[in-house]
């Protein structure tokens, strides 16, 4: 019984995480390219991101985009780019934050090359100088 009432409370709090961005052009992006053999999709609530001051990460990541792909992606992160207070665009990315909520800070991180394309969502009340120490690491 235990087992069974963690799971619906599980499956709650991804359905919450979920609604999160919801009215985003880039959840499109998580609901249609997450399913494809490439794809690779990470979705974490705030109980595993309680210490980096997080309380959504959802990011998709693939390998060898298509064109088509990449260009869809593309024009889903220019849509909500357009509402961005703060943007960061250089040759290697683009991050981008949107309007604050109840002391909430909302991310866009979007990378892409040939070899791989990385979209991340990402929302708490961490700065954007927090985010770039946990996400864009020097390598």
């Amino acid at each position: 019984m235990k087992r069974i009432l963690l799971f619906i409370l599980m499956l709650l709090g991804i359905h919450i995480c979920m609604l999160a961005q919801k009215g985003l052009a880039v959840q499109a992006a998580f609901d249609e390219l997450s399913v494809q053999k490439n794809a690779t999709e990470v979705l974490m609530g705030p109980g595993r991101l309680k210490e980096y001051h997080l309380s959504l990460f959802h990011s998709l990541e693939m390998k060898s985009p298509s064109v088509s792909e990449r260009q869809r992606i593309e024009t889903l992160v220019q849509t909500d780019a357009a509402q961005a207070i703060l943007r960061e665009e250089t040759a290697g990315h683009r991050l981008y934050e949107l309007q604050q909520r109840k002391g909430m800070h909302y991310y866009i991180f979007y990378r892409c090359t040939d070899q791989s394309l990385i979209l991340m969502y990402i929302e708490g009340k961490a700065t954007l100088k927090q985010i770039k120490s946990y996400f864009l690491k020097q390598t």
